[in-house]
């Protein structure tokens, strides 16, 4: 029970910056200036559980930047024990801390144009060739109506990142609001790489600065990943209404 206890604590215990997200791509949005945006995600899958945390911080004028840490996991079939990967034969390497930087350009009230990079390093020490990780993109988001949008973009990283499999691809999701509590939530990266998914689901307001969000988690084809659940929890420092 111990070894148990402490596996959820590394999993939970991640303090990391990074930029908003949806369930896996960027939702558009940048963290207003001095203010804080925590996300924090599970995605459980029949015998794993990976783990990602963002703390996003608001540096004014369009900008916000930090640090991602994704990939922490443990295996609880058939044995508790933490995951890692050090050798891309077999996927993308994990985990990784990411440095990221994000820039946002109004180009109407209903239109925005934001550009990003995560850049890092896997943490193992059993990796012997260590190379810089990256993700990089570029999305378009369209504001509809008061609270509801649709995020299109594109992506490029390396193979340190994604695994095997292409290195580009498109990135889409949308966030449709149903009333001031309930959202309808998705997104979708392409390609056959680790990060190739479809999320499916819906977020909750459970106060002015707690959200909660939950969604099926659909690997793409050719992604080695099984389905699983996305849980996640978003804290915020200002008020949502």
């Amino acid at each position: 029970m111990k070894r148990v206890v402490f596996y959820l604590l590394v999993l939970f215990v991640q303090w990391t910056y990074g930029q908003q997200n949806l369930f896996n791509i960027p939702s558009g949005d940048i963290t207003k200036e001095g203010k804080i945006f925590y996300q924090h995600q599970l995605n459980v899958y029949s015998e794993k559980i990976e783990s990602k945390g963002h703390f996003v911080y608001g540096l004014g004028k369009g900008w916000d930047a930090g640090i991602n840490l994704v990939g922490k996991g443990a295996y609880f079939s058939d044995d508790w024990r933490l995951a890692y990967n050090s050798d891309t034969r077999f996927g993308s390497v994990y985990p990784n801390l990411m440095g990221t930087l994000q820039k946002q350009f109004k180009i109407n009230d209903k239109l925005d144009f934001n550009i990003g990079t995560q850049i890092g390093v896997n943490l193992s020490t059993k990796l012997e060739n260590k190379e810089l990780n990256n993700f990089n993109y570029a999305i378009f988001t369209k504001h509809i109506g008061k609270g509801s949008r649709i995020v299109a973009g594109a992506y490029h990283g390396n193979r340190m990142f994604l695994g095997t499999g292409n290195d580009t691809g498109i990135l889409l999701g949308y966030e449709m609001k149903l009333n001031k509590r309930w959202y309808l939530m998705g997104d979708w990266v392409s390609g056959s790489n680790n990060e190739g998914v479809a999320v499916l689901g819906g977020m909750y307001n459970l106060s002015k600065r707690v959200q909660l969000c939950a969604g099926w988690l659909l690997p793409n084809e050719n992604n080695p990943k099984p389905q699983g659940v996305v849980l996640e929890i978003n804290i915020l420092t200002w008020d949502l209404f």
